[in-house]
């Protein structure tokens, strides 16, 4: 009997059904949530949050690799929110199958990620490069998805 989602399909519907947005201009109504105390005092990049949600993973950023703190989604679908600045691109990943990638530059990734209900979300952010900024954010639920 399978535990866990297999996550790798998944990752890639964040992917294929991403959405972002052509506005790179950051509005202060879109940044509702504040950074996490990993991101404290650093500029996160617009991920272009909705006012209100139920952060799994509060709005964090930084440069190089890190593991994001284990999350429990109360339903079966969360919401990614994605953002790099840099050369090359990021990779969204559960170390168990292929990572995600999202290119640099590119306005913000969005897209909806399904997994089965209850199971620990284990992710890590793996940029190409260690100067490459990035930021992330992970809501409950089946936010829509706005541009």
């Amino acid at each position: 009997m399978r535990k866990v989602a297999f996550v790798a399909p998944v990752l890639l519907a964040l992917v294929i059904s991403a959405c972002t947005s052509g506005n790179t201009q950051a509005k202060k109504e879109d940044s509702a949530k504040p950074a996490s105390k990993a991101s404290a005092g650093k500029e996160t990049l617009d991920l272009k949050l909705p006012k209100e949600a139920d952060y799994l993973v509060p709005a964090t950023s930084g440069s190089g690799t890190k593991d994001i703190e284990p999350f429990h989604s109360k339903g079966d679908v969360y919401t990614v929110h994605l953002r790099c600045e840099g050369k090359g691109g990021i990779s969204l990943g559960d170390g168990a199958s292929d990572p995600v990638q999202v290119k640099c530059g590119s306005p913000v990734a969005i897209g909806h990620v399904f997994i089965d209900k209850g199971v620990e979300q284990r992710l890590t952010v793996s940029p190409d490069s260690e100067k490459t900024k990035w930021a992330i954010a992970i809501l409950e639920g089946k936010q829509k998805l706005t541009p």
